[in-house]
C-alpha cells in the first residue's frame, strides 16, 4: 500500500470476462458457473467479443472455462468442428487472439497439467490459481465431488506454472467450511512457499458468496471480522503484493482498506461477473466516491506487476497499448467507459431500448428509426417528451463521435423544440448531424420525423470533447479546425 500523506492508494484492473464453456469435470460445492450442457465458444464469436472489449478500452480479458471440459463428448465434437486437436490448442489460440486485440489474456480454467501449460508458453497468458486451506472431500463438504481440490494440489499447481515461467494470480478460497486456524496457517505456508516468486503477480481473497445454483447455497458467508483477519494475515504474509477482494465484497466492507486492503483486483466493468451475474459491477466513479469517504485514492493499474511477467517478448506491443490506455484514464478528469449498458443502445442492459446507434452512424451523421411502445408514453397514446430528448441527445452524440467512435464527449447544453405529439405504436426517425465546432466544443442539430414526414421535434446540442482519437472533423461552420483533446490513436 502506497502512502499519500494520511491517505491510502487503492488500485484496480479495468477487466472483462468471457465464458468459453461452463462444462467441467469437477463439481465444486462453491461454484455457480458449472453447466455440463454448456457449449464451447467458437473462435469467430470469441474474436468478435474481443474486438468489442478492446475498442471499449478493457486492459485484460479473463477467459473462463470449467476444468478439463474435453472429457465431455460435445466439447470434443466442437473442438473437432473448430479445427482443434485438443482443448490445449484451443486455449492457446484464444490467448493469442486476445493478444492480437491488445488485451492481456487471463485464464481461469482450473488446475492445468504440464502438457497444457507447455502449450500456453509464449502466449502472454496469466493464470489464476485458487488454493484451499483444508481437505473438504468428505460427504456433504465443498469438494465431495471434486477430489482434486486439496491443499497439496494447489501447491503443485503453483509449482507447475513457475516451472513453465507463466505469471499467475493467487487466490485463497475462504468461507467454504475451513476453520480459521487452517485458513490463516495456509496463508503463512503459501507465503513461505511462493511469496518471493517473480511470477506471482497479486494475491486475492476468493471469497465464497452463496448463489442459488451452487451446492453450498445455504452456507452463510464470512462476516466482517473474519474477513478483516484474513486481510491482516495476507498483508503480513505478502507485504509487497497487491491484496484484493471481489467488487461485491468491497461494496459491503470498504473499511477493509484501513486493515491492509490495497487493491480491488480485476473489476469486470465491461461484461459483469460470470460467477455473480446478479451483482451490478460498480463504476470507477462509484468506487472512487466510496474510497474518498475513508480518505483513500483510487487508481487503475496494469494486470502485470513484475519484470518477469512484463518482459515477455510476445507481450511487447500489447503491453504498450494497455499502459497507454491506463495512463490516459488515470490522467482524465472523468471516467468515460462504454460497458454496453447505455439506456438507449446498451446490449447488456435488460431495459435498454436496444437501438443500434453505432451501426446507424455514417461519417458524422446518425440516423435510426424506432417504434415506441405504450410503456414510454406520457398522456395516452403520446410518447413522453423525455424519451424524445434522450433519443435526440443520443443521435447528436453519435454524430459527433463519428462512425469510428474516435471521440469521447459529454453533453454540455441542449435545446429542444417540441412541434407536435409523437404517436405511440408508429415508427419515428431520428436524424442528427454536426453543425459546427470551436476547439473542443462541438455543436450538432437533430430532428425527430414521423412516418408521414412531418417534423415532431428539433434540437440543437452543445457537446464537449474529452478524448480525441482521430484528427479534426469537417463542419460547415469552421472547416477543419483542430480539436484540443488527448490523442487516443
Amino acid at each position: 500500500m502506497f502512502a499519500m500523506n494520511n491517505s491510502a492508494s487503492v488500485s484496480y484492473i479495468l477487466s472483462s470476462e468471457l465464458l468459453l464453456t461452463g462444462t467441467c469435470n469437477q463439481k465444486c460445492g462453491h461454484c455457480s458457473v458449472v453447466n455440463n450442457d454448456s457449449p464451447l465458444l467458437s473462435l469467430n464469436d470469441l474474436n468478435r467479443k474481443l474486438k468489442n472489449l478492446s475498442e471499449n478500452g478493457a486492459s485484460e480479458v479473463a477467459l473462463i472455462s470449467g476444468e478439463y471440459p474435453q472429457d465431455y463428448p460435445h466439447i470434443q465434437i466442437a473442438l473437432s468442428q473448430y479445427g482443434f486437436s485438443s482443448f490445449y490448442d484451443y486455449l492457446r489460440e484464444a490467448c493469442l487472439a486476445a493478444l492480437s486485440h491488445k488485451l492481456i489474456p487471463v485464464l481461469r480454467v482450473g488446475y492445468l497439467d504440464s502438457s497444457m501449460l507447455a502449450s500456453l508458453e509464449n502466449t502472454g497468458a496469466v493464470i489464476k490459481i485458487d488454493v484451499v486451506s483444508s481437505n473438504q472431500t468428505g460427504a456433504g463438504e465443498c469438494f465431495e465431488f471434486a477430489r482434486r481440490r486439496t491443499p497439496k494440489a494447489g501447491r503443485k499447481a503453483i509449482e507447475a506454472v513457475h516451472r513453465h515461467r507463466i505469471p499467475y494470480s493467487l487466490g485463497f478460497i475462504t468461507g467454504i467450511g475451513e476453520s480459521e486456524s487452517d485458513r490463516l496457517e495456509m496463508i503463512r505456508e503459501i507465503s513461505e512457499f511462493c511469496g518471493a516468486d517473480p511470477y506471482l503477480q497479486d494475491v486475492r481473497i476468493a471469497y465464497f458468496q452463496p448463489e442459488p445454483n451452487c451446492l453450498l447455497k445455504h452456507r452463510p458467508p464470512l462476516g466482517f471480522e473474519s474477513v478483516k483477519r484474513i486481510v491482516i494475515a495476507l498483508r503480513k504474509a505478502f507485504p509487497v503484493h497487491h491484496i484484493s477482494i471481489p467488487p461485491f465484497l468491497f461494496n459491503r466492507y470498504p473499511e477493509l482498506v484501513e486493515h491492509g486492503l490495497n487493491d480491488l483486483g480485476s473489476v469486470p466493468i465491461f461484461t459483469g461477473s460470470t460467477a455473480y451475474s446478479d451483482f451490478f459491477m460498480p463504476s470507477y466513479e462509484n468506487m472512487k466516491l466510496r474510497l474518498l469517504k475513508i480518505n483513500s485514492h483510487l487508481y487503475e493499474r496494469s494486470p502485470l506487476t513484475t519484470p518477469a511477467a512484463m518482459n515477455r517478448p510476445e507481450l511487447s506491443e500489447t503491453l504498450v497499448a494497455v499502459n497507454q490506455k491506463i495512463e490516459k484514464r488515470n490522467r482524465a478528469p472523468i471516467s468515460l467507459i462504454d460497458n454496453d449498458y447505455c439506456f438507449v443502445c446498451g446490449v447488456r442492459n435488460p431495459i435498454s431500448l436496444k437501438i443500434p446507434t453505432k451501426a446507424s452512424t455514417k461519417g458524422n451523421t446518425c440516423t435510426f428509426s424506432w417504434t415506441p411502445g405504450p410503456h414510454f408514453q406520457s398522456y395516452a397514446g403520446v410518447l413522453h417528451g423525455g424519451i424524445i430528448n434522450t433519443l435526440l441527445d443520443e443521435a447528436m452524440g453519435y454524430a459527433i463521435m463519428g462512425e469510428n467512435l474516435c471521440r469521447l464527449i459529454v453533453t454540455a447544453d441542449m435545446k429542444v423544440k417540441y412541434l407536435r405529439p409523437a404517436p405511440i405504436g408508429l415508427p419515428i426517425t431520428i436524424a442528427a448531424t454536426v453543425s459546427g465546432q470551436k476547439r473542443n466544443h462541438i455543436f450538432a442539430r437533430g430532428s425527430v420525423i414521423s412516418q408521414d414526414g412531418s417534423v415532431i421535434a428539433e434540437a440543437e446540442g452543445h457537446f464537449v470533447e474529452m478524448i480525441n482519437k482521430a484528427g479534426p472533423i469537417a463542419t460547415e461552420n469552421t472547416g477543419t479546425e483542430n480539436i484540443v483533446g488527448t490523442s487516443h490513436c
